[in-house]
This record gives C-alpha cells, sequence and structure tokens, in this order.
C-alpha cells in the first residue's frame, strides 16, 4: 500500500525561510516579557492606596498587587456594600473569601487584572489559606 504522507520535493523558497526566522524574532521577545511580570508598575505605598477609598476611587491590593476597580464597582455581581468597604486597604482576604468563604472565579481573576496599577509595598493581609489565625 502506498504511504499517504506527503514529502515536499521541491526545497524552501528562500522567503520561505526568513518569514519563519522573522516571526521566531518577533515572538521570543514576547515570550522573554512573560517572566517579567510587571517591569513598569510603581511601587504604591499604603499610605497612597488609603487616599483611594471612595467607590468612584477606588483602589484595592490584593495579593500585593494594586487594582484600581473604580470603574468596574456599577457592574460587580454583588451589591456595592460588599465591596466599598474594602477601597482604599489591602483587600487579599476579602478576595479570597468574598466574606463568606468562597473564592473567586478563574474568570474574575482574569479581569481582575484589566485593572492592575501598580505593586502594593505594604505588609499583605494574612488569609485563612495561610494557615494564620487571628
Amino acid at each position: 500500500m502506498p504511504s499517504t504522507r506527503r514529502v515536499r520535493s521541491t526545497p524552501r523558497r528562500p522567503w520561505e525561510t526568513t518569514a519563519f526566522a522573522l516571526g521566531a524574532l518577533l515572538i521570543l521577545p514576547l515570550a522573554a516579557q512573560a517572566d517579567d511580570p510587571a517591569p513598569s508598575l510603581p511601587v504604591i505605598t499604603q499610605e497612597e492606596l488609603a487616599q483611594h477609598d471612595q467607590p468612584e476611587d477606588c483602589w484595592k491590593a490584593i495579593h500585593g498587587k494594586v487594582y484600581d476597580i473604580s470603574e468596574y464597582l456599577p457592574q460587580h455581581a454583588g451589591p456595592p456594600a460588599m465591596v466599598e468597604p474594602w477601597c482604599g486597604r489591602e483587600a487579599t482576604e476579602a478576595w479570597e473569601t468574598k466574606g463568606y468563604g468562597a473564592a473567586h472565579s478563574d474568570a474574575a481573576r482574569t479581569l481582575l487584572e484589566d485593572y492592575l496599577i501598580g505593586i502594593y509595598e505594604g505588609e499583605p493581609e494574612a488569609t485563612a489559606a495561610d494557615g494564620q489565625q487571628d
């Protein structure tokens, strides 16, 4: 039975090799950036974070990063009273438990990254998942 595998009978044309090489060169810098999560984000202090404690100007620190969720608040699935107390604060515990022990979804985690504005300089809040007790 003859093979159905196709073998290229002509050598690659010069432009094919060049296009492949250029594609690799364009992808390599992107791969290198993936290792550096936030090279140009400013460091935000606890004092600066605390200044953004209103619904219309709401920043939260979660897992060492600061997010400005002001524009997102009106779209939040839960009531405003659930989120607003965490504006201007380190909110890892609230993020991980939603106040009643349920973690946010992967979709919510992905969405949160759209609001990343800085790296938090303050101390992260201990979470129940860390195995620490109050």
